[in-house]
């Protein structure tokens, strides 16, 4: 099946998460991301270490990603925590979802003020090393990676408009 077109993604949809996710980081881990790339995900995309999944419905379906390698999860955590983690604890997991159910509220609110209604699920963690996180293929999913002090890591958005 040919991957859906990036122009029928709706960037109203897209940008809240970034701008969600560069106000989370300077806000509340005191580092400022500076976005690399945006791009459709395709076969060979990167592998992480650890993932927070937010689901969304509403005016949209589908799924947010915010995902990191371990090291880059471990600093992230900590920062955010305020402590040294020597690797991949309850803790960072916790942290982890934690982040992605804020971004994820925080563009859900800057999606509400532009008109838009959409739910959150409960963040999913998922952890091991080198997993892709996949979602469905009749969804198109943008990737939006990120790079500061701490490391890199991806936002990946996945929405459709329910039929």
């Amino acid at each position: 099946m040919p991957s859906p077109h990036p122009r029928s993604i709706n960037v109203d949809y897209i940008n809240p998460f970034i701008e969600a996710t560069i106000t989370t980081f300077q806000t509340m881990i005191n580092v400022v991301p500076t976005r690399e790339a945006v791009v459709l995900k395709g076969a060979g995309s990167e592998a992480y270490g650890i993932s927070g999944i937010i689901g969304l419905s509403g005016e949209a379906n589908g799924a947010v990603v915010l995902t990191f390698p371990e090291a880059v999860a471990i600093a992230v955590v900590g920062r955010l925590a305020g402590e040294d983690f020597p690797a991949i604890t309850s803790q960072v997991v916790n942290g982890v979802g934690e982040l992605a159910g804020i971004i994820a509220g925080d563009a859900k609110n800057r999606l509400v003020q532009k008109g838009y209604k959409f739910e959150l699920g409960q963040p999913k963690i998922v952890t091991g090393r080198s997993h892709i996180s996949a979602q469905s293929s009749a969804i198109p999913c943008i990737v939006v990676s990120f790079t500061c002090e701490l490391g890199r890591f991806c936002l990946e958005i996945s929405l459709k408009k329910p039929l």
